[in-house]
């Protein structure tokens, strides 16, 4: 396979496994079975589908490289393809598993580095620790590397409604009804509701949006939020419907991007045109709480972080939308 790597830039993406499989399997049977004489029962060990994965690609979507992070915070099957190699993918491939990691709230990574590569895994601030041994019959040596405790952006707990307690308001808002539902008009309280919402979710969260407004989607501190709550815990997941992807694309939108890197956590979808008629732009949650605009060209909307019917409404939607839904290889095929 020839690729035009040495011209291309690089993105690398934190995959599943049961979605990319195909590609994984590919680069490290052409590179430990083919090249290094691994068996192919050693190679694939029945651990990948527990495992995270990073999957690097140039611009036209062509893997290039892989490797696989155990919860253990064992690094393992790092490998680039032989005329994808000195293009600097192995150090993308390896950053972006130490920054997952780092992020998942792992103290320490470790691995087992074949001798030849030592010096690489050194110049990215691994050390060697005891005797080299023999594995897959090729000689290897530990290494590990201290983790830097991350940063943690503050997240307010999540409020639930009683009859003498209700949710905090987001600060803009203009009004609040008995049932503690919040309501907002205008761009600047609308994004003002919308950041301090997405720190709410748990478990779930669905947003729809026509064309993943840029003033309101790919704001710093709304973006910042999403990436928190996909990261917070293994099961968390953000579904995202979309009208057109033309604008998103276009304008190199943030929430693509994240969806781009962390694609077993975040999908976005496109609705059929048939069903595009959807003026409604919102978010939801938990089925228990949501963000909505009635109409997507103006700013007046409400939210509620303790409305269970209304949020199970726009839940149901969603899902029978997702359900029909497809996907976008622009999306994915995104340079930012």
């Amino acid at each position: 396979m020839t690729t035009s790597a040495e011209n291309d830039e690089i993105f690398v993406l934190t995959v599943a496994w049961d979605k990319r499989s195909q590609e994984l399997r590919a680069i490290r049977h052409a590179v430990f079975v083919e090249e290094q004489s691994v068996s192919t029962e050693e190679e694939f060990d029945g651990q990948d589908e527990h495992c995270l994965h990073f999957l690097a690609v140039n611009q036209a979507g062509v893997a290039l490289g892989c490797a696989r992070l155990q919860a253990n915070g064992k690094v393992e099957r790092m490998a680039v393809l032989e005329n994808a190699r000195h293009l600097g993918i192995g150090r993308k491939l390896l950053t972006s598993v130490i920054e997952s990691a780092t992020t998942s709230g792992l103290t320490e990574l470790y691995l087992h580095a074949q001798l030849h590569a030592e010096p690489f895994y050194r110049r990215m601030g691994f050390l060697p620790q005891g005797e080299t041994f023999v594995e897959a019959n090729i000689d290897h040596v530990r290494m590990t590397l201290a983790l830097a405790i991350p940063f943690s952006r503050t997240i307010q707990p999540r409020t639930t409604a009683t009859p003498t307690t209700r949710p905090e308001a987001p600060k803009a808002a203009a009004s609040t009804t008995p049932l503690g539902q919040t309501s907002f008009s205008g761009r600047e309280e609308a994004l003002a509701a919308l950041a301090l919402y997405v720190t709410k979710p748990r478990r779930t969260l669905y947003l729809y949006s026509q064309h993943l407004d840029n003033s309101l989607f790919d704001n710093g501190d709304v973006i910042a939020g999403l990436s928190a709550f996909v990261r917070a815990a293994p099961p968390n997941q953000l579904k995202v419907l979309i009208h057109s992807s033309e604008l998103a694309v276009a304008r190199g939108h943030r929430l693509v991007e994240l969806a781009r890197r962390l694609e077993s956590k975040v999908e976005i979808r496109l609705v059929p045109t048939d069903m595009a008629s959807e003026d409604r732009t919102f978010l939801c949650w938990d089925n228990a709480g949501f963000w909505l605009l009635p109409d997507y060209s103006t700013y007046n909307g409400q939210t509620n972080d303790a409305d269970p019917v209304l949020a199970s409404r726009l839940a149901g939607d969603f899902e029978r939308t997702w359900q029909r839904s497809v996907s976008d290889p622009e999306l994915r095929l995104l340079g930012l």
